[in-house]
């Protein structure tokens, strides 16, 4: 019983440093996240506007999607959020007949964690879930609630370089139709960032997807401006070639913050 009460004791000081940053932390650009929360009593949203064509063999496919994840900071380390995206697919095969899909195509709620504060000089590592909830449009329905959990490390390389790294796995909404067999897929993602000055940040990133052998792998870039400390611009640019299908997106979006009382 001591033991546990001196653990708590030892423990309870991580969990009470602060979170909360002079500017804004957002997961935009880029599919990476970083391992802080927003803070306590911090309400964020970060929105954008996403732009990609696939090229298949036998046919092409342009995609347009509107996308808002809304963040909550409970505590200091504790944040919760929800996520909903709006999608159009247009698809012509051998430039005859073509098919359209469009309608809600994610939503999602969760909760992320940061286990371990650097202090800007070591080691941060966070971890975040959510359920992608079976309430989607027709075209992109699901049987059944789904699951992402992403392990995230983040570590500074100087004053202005930074690393991140994101390790996770998706479970599928409709197993019964999938022709993996239900299995999950891995999803990974590697960003280095590098501040310009106090206003303009850039990066360059790969990510992917790892299921039943077969790997998917992309590659981005993009910049951040900081147009205040509680408003952020940015836009990317990304292309991929995998499976005899090659694509390119490009994304512009924004982040924003108001922040509640603070302690």
């Amino acid at each position: 019983m001591r033991l546990s009460y001196l653990l708590f004791l030892l423990i309870l000081p991580l969990w009470s440093e602060a979170q909360f940053a002079e500017t804004i932390r957002t997961g935009r650009p880029g599919a990476s996240i970083g391992p802080y929360t927003v803070g306590k009593n911090v309400f964020q949203v970060q929105s954008g506007v996403n732009f990609a064509r696939f090229d298949h063999d036998f046919s092409k496919s342009n995609a347009y999607r509107v996308d808002a994840v809304l963040r909550y900071g409970v505590t200091e380390r504790i944040e919760i959020s929800g996520v909903a995206a709006m999608s159009r697919i247009s698809q012509s095969i051998e430039n005859f007949s073509t098919s359209d899909q469009q309608g809600l195509s994610a939503a999602q709620i969760g909760v992320r964690f940061n286990l371990l504060n650097g202090k800007g000089e070591g080691l941060s590592m966070g971890i975040q879930s959510r359920l992608k909830l079976n309430v989607l449009s027709e075209d992109f329905e699901q049987d059944r609630l789904a699951n992402t959990t992403i392990l995230i490390l983040g570590h500074p390389l100087g004053n202005r370089l930074s690393l991140t790294a994101n390790l996770g796995f998706t479970t599928p909404g409709d197993p019964a139709s999938d022709p993996y067999g239900g299995k999950l897929t891995g999803l990974y993602t590697l960003n280095l960032s590098a501040a310009l000055n106090r206003k303009i940040s850039v990066f360059v990133e790969n990510f992917g997807t790892l299921r039943q052998e077969q790997w998917n792998t992309q590659f981005d870039t993009g910049l951040g401006y900081l147009v205040t400390p509680d408003l952020q611009l940015d836009t990317s640019i990304g292309y991929g070639n995998n499976h005899g299908v090659q694509d390119v997106f490009i994304d512009f979006g924004f982040s924003w913050r108001t922040i509640g009382p603070r302690e």
